[in-house]
């Protein structure tokens, strides 16, 4: 047999590659071709290879890429921003405002849904407040009550005629003359002696106490707990007896407030004290008295006229120290009951040994 020609025979044909596989090819390439130009552009290089070498123009090659162009999944990069520091303050107000809406919220709870027979009754008692307002069952516990230190009330007392008078001179206030026209009893002289009585005494229980002069400048916007101005009234001679201690204050004052209650308590206790009258024979010059226009509106104010000085000369002259103890019990009624109603007082013997007016009754205003 004639050996078979292996060159007539025609060549097979290479089996042609699957449409995947060449698609997988091409998506290779461009992967590849897509990492590599950044790189060529950092370079300066603008050239792209290409993706089929020319060589073999129309092939496809099925080998993958070299490692160098491997495909790399780039992931945006997380940013976290960084939170805002609180003030303490913040902090602190916001933990307070948690623990009362959380106490309110519990107590709110507490009423709706608890039965008050569960809570025990003796608390429950002692929770209630009695008709005074005070916890009930705490009686026994409630404090002392302490009054104001005597060395915080301030107390003025005007010596009447003290000092240069509103001429600048020296006045002496009312005079007492003999049959020859000479004086030899000033009104000056009474208050005096009577008004450093009053001071001491009252500077030995520790109060704060300011002798004054008739026109004394510390009377402007004057500020104390109380105000007395001390004067003895004329040495005229009305042709009849006349005789009584007069208290008054200012017209502008009300009748039923703090000066009143000074004036009564002046009144009372210097009337007992003092055997002379109560006259009610008030002046304008006691009523629009110029020291009311300078004293503070809140100073509580009265004067007295501690007797006439021509038929009440041995009261006013031979024992000033009783009339001073008359004047110290009318302030200390007054200062140590203060804070009570000036109205329906009890009378009754206060333990400083003066007594307590019954009301602070009307003064009559009689015109000279």
């Amino acid at each position: 047999m004639p050996e078979e020609n292996n060159s007539d025979q025609p060549n097979k044909p290479e089996p042609e590659a699957s449409a995947s596989a060449i698609f997988v090819a091409m998506m290779r390439q461009a992967a590849a071709k897509a990492v590599s130009k950044p790189a060529a552009s950092a370079d300066g290089d603008d050239s792209v290879p290409d993706l089929a070498d020319p060589a073999s123009e129309g092939e496809v090659s099925l080998e993958p890429p070299p490692e160098s162009h491997d495909i790399r999944r780039v992931r945006r990069r997380l940013i976290l921003r960084r939170p805002h520091p609180s003030s303490m303050a913040g902090g602190f107000f916001g933990a307070i405002f948690v623990v009362v809406l959380s106490t309110a919220l519990v107590a709110t709870l507490l009423m709706f849904f608890i039965d008050p027979e569960f809570v025990n009754p003796a608390v429950a008692r002692g929770l209630q407040l009695n008709g005074d307002g005070v916890v009930a069952g705490a009686a026994d516990v409630r404090p002392t009550p302490g009054g104001t230190p005597h060395w915080l009330r301030r107390i003025g007392i005007i010596s009447g005629h003290r000092g240069k008078g509103a001429s600048g001179g020296r006045d002496p206030g009312a005079i007492c003359q003999d049959v020859y026209g000479n004086p030899f009893l000033t009104e000056a002289d009474i208050n005096f002696a009577v008004a450093t009585r009053v001071v001491a005494s009252l500077e030995s229980m520790n109060y704060a106490v300011e002798l004054l002069d008739e026109y004394d400048p510390r009377l402007h916007d004057y500020r104390a707990d109380a105000l007395v101005s001390l004067h003895a009234n004329t040495c005229y001679d009305f042709g009849e007896y006349v005789s009584g201690f007069i208290v008054a204050i200012s017209e502008a004052r009300p009748d039923f407030g703090a000066d009143a209650f000074l004036r009564e308590c002046i009144g009372e206790n210097f009337g007992a004290q003092v055997p002379l009258p109560r006259s009610y024979n008030v002046t304008e010059d006691m009523t629009q008295y110029h020291v009311w226009r300078k004293i503070h509106p809140l100073t509580p104010g009265t004067i007295l006229e501690m007797g006439y000085m021509l038929a009440d000369q041995a009261v006013l002259t031979e024992d000033p120290d009783r009339l001073a103890r008359a004047v110290t019990a009318g302030i200390l009624c007054f200062i140590e009951n203060v804070g009570k109603p000036h109205t329906r007082l009890q009378a009754d013997q206060g333990a400083g040994g003066y007594v307590i007016p019954l009301l602070p009754t009307s003064t009559p205003i009689f015109r000279s």
